[in-house]
């Protein structure tokens, strides 16, 4: 897991004013990794640098632009695996002599984070870093856990972004070993004499304990992995009818490792990843819905308790007494925003401008121990709020 939090302390150090005055200009740039190999990735970021330093009337010279860019690829050099998503943070000194030409930027000046999920393709060059959307991956988890288990394997995926990303493929071999042996165990040249159907019937009661232990098998994988120890907003188990058959209490052995999760089970013979991806897309957005607009009715309930309007959510989540809030995936609000994370729609003192201060809301009320409900952009109609809160008091 990528220390978001640690990053934005560091980030913040580099903003603070050096010893002596000088003219500095923070330079940021968010790029997604389109599954490119590396290579490719180097010249899309090139293009992408080239680009807008060369639109900006801030970039200080040519030579300047040329070494931060060589600067991005030589980090993409040092990179394995690539990251989804990539972020550049670079202080630019305006005051460097011009004579001081360099091939390469300042390290010191160049912090580079590899991001879990893809950015939205941003770049900016101002007073301050654009520490919006590192924020908000901050607080953004993957969506679910998707088990697709087979009587002979099962493939183990994370669903984030709408997308299904392969995380463990694991065989059961000893249902292919137990199958093999009992087969020659009850064939014909071995046995002359056999009542009809002893031998299914005991495969059968083979096949039934092996997947047993198979489903337990899974679930030891999955606790000891710590790559899959995620808090997860869905669990969702895709099984052939034999496990169905079995009454196995394994969906709910394996909630109890992500208890805020929502169980979701789709007995269905589905091999193809594509159509597991549909039908889970499909599954969770439903269960979202619901979800949503349950929970929005009971705090629209609580009326001295709900606000609907930015200025009283603003104050609630600065008292830290936000208990939900309600807020939706693209909002673009600017405000200001203090050293200590206070959250305002109009300057105060040490306060600087962000482009949207929905992302350091989110970041506020979790930090208090709220709760985020993203409200279904797809679905956002007009019984959707922008925004809205439910307080603790």
């Amino acid at each position: 897991m990528v220390a978001y939090d640690q990053y934005l302390k560091i980030l913040a150090e580099k903003e603070q004013p050096s010893s002596w005055p000088s003219r500095r200009i923070f330079l940021t740039a968010y790029f997604p990794n389109q599954g490119h190999h590396k290579n490719h990735l180097k010249k899309e970021l090139k293009s992408f640098f080239s680009t807008n330093l060369k639109n900006s009337s801030k970039t200080y010279s040519s030579w300047a632009s040329q070494a931060i860019i060589n600067q991005v690829e030589q980090t993409i050099d040092n990179l394995e695996p690539l990251p989804r998503g990539l972020a550049f943070f670079i202080k630019l000194d305006l005051e460097k002599k011009r004579n001081q030409k360099t091939k390469r930027a300042n390290k010191e000046n160049l912090i580079f984070i590899p991001l879990e999920k893809a950015p939205q393709e941003e770049f900016s060059l101002g007073d301050n870093f654009d520490l919006d959307q590192l924020v908000w991956l901050t607080d953004k988890g993957i969506d679910g856990l998707v088990l697709q288990i087979s009587q002979k394997e099962a493939n183990i995926y994370t669903f984030d972004d709408y997308r299904l990303f392969l995380a463990s493929h694991q065989e059961n071999l000893f249902i292919k070993k137990e199958k093999k042996e009992s087969q020659e165990q009850f064939s014909p040249i071995n046995f002359q004499s056999i009542f009809h159907g002893t031998a299914d019937n005991i495969i059968s009661k083979k096949e039934q304990t092996e997947n047993k232990r198979f489903l337990s098998s899974l679930q030891a994988f999955i606790k000891g992995n710590i790559n899959l120890n995620e808090s997860f907003d869905y669990l969702i188990i895709n099984w052939s009818s034999k496990f169905t058959k079995i009454n196995t209490a394994f969906p709910q052995d394996l909630k109890s490792f992500f208890p805020k999760a929502k169980l979701i089970l789709i007995d269905q013979n589905i091999t193809d990843p594509k159509e597991l991806e549909k039908l889970v897309v499909k599954k969770t957005n439903q269960e979202k819905f619901r979800s949503i607009e349950k929970q929005l009715k009971e705090a629209q309930e609580n009326f001295s308790r709900f606000y609907s309007q930015w200025p009283a959510i603003l104050a609630a989540a600065n008292e830290d007494r936000i208990q939900k809030l309600f807020i939706g995936p693209v909002i673009n609000k600017k405000g200001y925003v203090t050293p200590d994370n206070q959250i305002y729609l109009h300057p105060v003192r040490n306060s600087r401008l962000v482009n949207n201060i929905a992302p350091w809301v989110v970041h506020k009320v979790l930090a208090g121990g709220g709760e985020i409900i993203i409200l279904d952009s797809k679905k956002n109609d007009a019984h959707f709020p922008e925004i809205a809160a439910l307080s603790r008091y």
